[in-house]
């Protein structure tokens, strides 16, 4: 997916319960990554971008469907396939970037 810069990114304010915010510091930390990628990632994987039902293209098909299956690996933190599960989500969400247009 194509870095934007943080000004053209749309900005969200949460109020966290206690102890939130420090469970999500303790899981990027395990992920390798900063708090707001930490929960990108969270908000990507459970509202992934909708697949086009007018695809008629099988490839294109299989290549949405292969996103979605990548994006449900969730290796516990700290677990030797976090570096794995974080290269899948980015592909995953390359893959819906990149194809998001088909379906238009």
């Amino acid at each position: 997916m194509p870095e934007q810069s943080s000004q053209n990114q749309d900005k969200f304010i949460v109020r966290l319960p206690d102890g939130l915010r420090d469970r999500i510091r303790l899981a990027a930390e395990a992920n390798h990554r900063s708090m707001n990628a930490e929960v990108v990632a969270l908000l990507e994987e459970n509202y992934p971008a909708p697949v086009p039902e007018k695809l008629d293209d099988p490839a294109a098909r299989l290549l949405f469907w292969l996103a979605k299956r990548i994006r449900r690996r969730n290796p516990k933190p700290g677990s030797p396939r976090d570096k794995q599960a974080a290269l899948y989500e980015r592909i995953a969400g390359d893959i819906a970037e990149r194809m998001k247009d088909i379906g238009e």
